[in-house]
């Protein structure tokens, strides 16, 4: 049996290696669910992080958008490369505006992790992605700026 809690915050969780609920979003032109993840306790910066995350989340939706568009230009020549030419047409294709990325991210996660530095607010998407399976695609965002997209470790 799940073990579930209503925090004043988050608002109804359930613990499935980690404090987990789900919630609807709009995100590369789709609606989706999504899982929120609060990794392990409840630090006060883990709750500022979201209150914060949260009080703008259409602006990081747009931001998260822009910068996965703008870092698959950059590294999809790389894996094109390696893809026989039905795979990068499939996998890795050429595109051209953010909501052709639908097809190729699958947000699954947005993970408030712990953070060592009780100044310091994390939080970020974890997705999974076409062109690499393997690690999949993460999204980083530290004090409400998105700093980095690159593999899911930069979030785990």
């Amino acid at each position: 049996m799940e073990k579930e809690i209503n925090h004043s915050v988050f608002g109804t969780l359930y613990y499935n290696y980690g404090w987990v609920k789900k919630i609807e979003l709009e995100m590369f032109g789709e609606n989706i669910n999504i899982q929120v993840i609060i990794d392990a306790e409840f630090e006060d910066a883990q709750v500022e992080a979201y209150k914060k995350f949260f009080e703008d989340i259409n602006v990081k939706v747009r931001e998260a958008e822009e910068a996965t568009f703008n870092y698959y230009q950059e590294v999809i020549p790389q894996y094109r490369e390696q893809f026989s030419d039905v795979e990068k047409n499939k996998n890795a294709p050429l595109i051209s505006e953010v909501p052709e990325l639908n097809k190729l991210v699958t947000p699954k996660q947005i993970l408030f992790p712990m953070v060592f530095d009780e100044d310091e607010r994390e939080a970020g998407f974890i997705c999974d992605c076409t062109w690499e399976i393997e690690h999949g695609l993460g999204i980083k965002f530290e004090n409400e700026k998105l700093v980095e997209v690159g593999f899911q470790d930069i979030l785990l």
